[in-house]
């Protein structure tokens, strides 16, 4: 196997010059790197990777956690991350946390043995003590989905309250008075923000929130289609229906139509997230959109821009969500 010794020596180079170009951070002739390049294919060099990181301690990684890599959601923000990511010739590694707090801590745990440069978080069950507990750990750690006081130069998130407002004002300003909502787990930030929104919007337009309207999903699509089937059977009469996510509503679409009703003739619905399913469902989905894959991008620059020492105030911290009108909401007939 061949080392950066022989390499530099073919090249006719230090091997200093031979480490820069092969690492790409610190500019060098392009004859020279030309020069390294050719060694280094004639030789079939490879350089040790673990010798290097602890050279230079750095690994090249950003490691990443998230709820559930089967997610459409969190496939949009891993593509974001790794956009920005790969195209500082850096990798990453990616663990998920199931929503649960000793999962979270295991994945966490799992990375930072791993030697990743930066750490980019999103947690459902850790509580907000603990991130701080971990971010003090000297390993640069950016916040995802979540705002913390004491850690808000990293943090991105979105105004999830704002965005549950949206979706109910829109089913009011169409005429709709009596609105079920399919929230998510009581126990998630994201689920109780959505359902706050919700509720100002009702106030907001005069409307009474009756608990009975709402139930409890997991922002599945199993989890939607047994909300709706739990609201039809109590025949409340209500016209419309906000789904607290994309794949919460598709499920719900299914009940809806099981029970031999259209949507949305008989039944207006309206998700959050914007997932790429949303416009393949039929009729395709109004819903709430939340950026991100730019969100993504964003905890990416975060983070590199903590191992540089930079100054990241260019770089966007909160989100707002959109409203995306498809043909899911009919306005109500008086």
């Amino acid at each position: 196997m061949a080392t950066i010794k022989e390499v530099s020596q073919l090249a006719k180079v230090s091997v200093a010059t031979v480490s820069r170009v092969l690492n790409g951070r610190v500019p060098v002739t392009e004859a020279k790197r030309e020069s390294v390049l050719a060694a280094v294919a004639q030789l079939g060099y490879q350089p040790n990777v673990f010798a290097r990181s602890l050279a230079t301690n750095r690994s090249g990684g950003i490691g990443v956690i998230v709820n559930e890599l089967s997610s459409p959601y969190y496939s949009g923000v891993i593509q974001g991350i790794e956009s920005v990511v790969e195209a500082q010739g850096m990798h990453l590694l990616v663990s998920s946390g199931h929503a649960g707090r000793h999962l979270e801590a295991q994945a966490v745990e799992f990375l930072r043995q791993r030697r990743p440069d930066a750490l980019i978080v999103q947690l459902e069950a850790t509580s907000d003590a603990d991130l701080i507990a971990w971010s003090g750990h000297g390993l640069p750690t950016v916040v995802l989905g979540r705002y913390i006081d004491a850690l808000a130069d990293r943090c991105i998130h979105l105004d999830n309250l704002k965005g549950g407002y949206l979706a109910t004002r829109h089913l009011i300003d169409r005429g709709h008075r009596c609105i079920a909502h399919i929230a998510g787990k009581p126990a998630l930030k994201d689920a109780r923000d959505r359902l706050a929104g919700y509720r100002r919007a009702l106030h907001d337009a005069g409307i009474s929130y009756d608990e009975a309207l709402v139930v409890e999903g997991d922002f599945m699509e199993e989890g939607g289609q047994a909300g709706m089937q739990r609201l039809l059977a109590r025949d409340l009469g209500f016209t419309s229906v906000f789904a607290a996510n994309d794949q919460s509503a598709a499920g719900a679409l299914l009940a809806i139509r099981a029970h031999g009703l259209r949507v949305p003739d008989d039944i207006s619905l309206i998700g959050y997230d914007d997932v790429l399913l949303a416009r393949y469902l039929f009729p395709a989905l109004t819903t709430v959109r939340q950026p991100f894959v730019e969100m993504g991008q964003a905890a990416a620059m975060l983070a590199l821009s903590a191992l540089s020492a930079g100054d990241s105030k260019e770089v966007r911290r909160q989100f707002d969500p959109v409203l995306i009108e498809r043909t899911s909401v009919a306005a109500l007939q008086s």
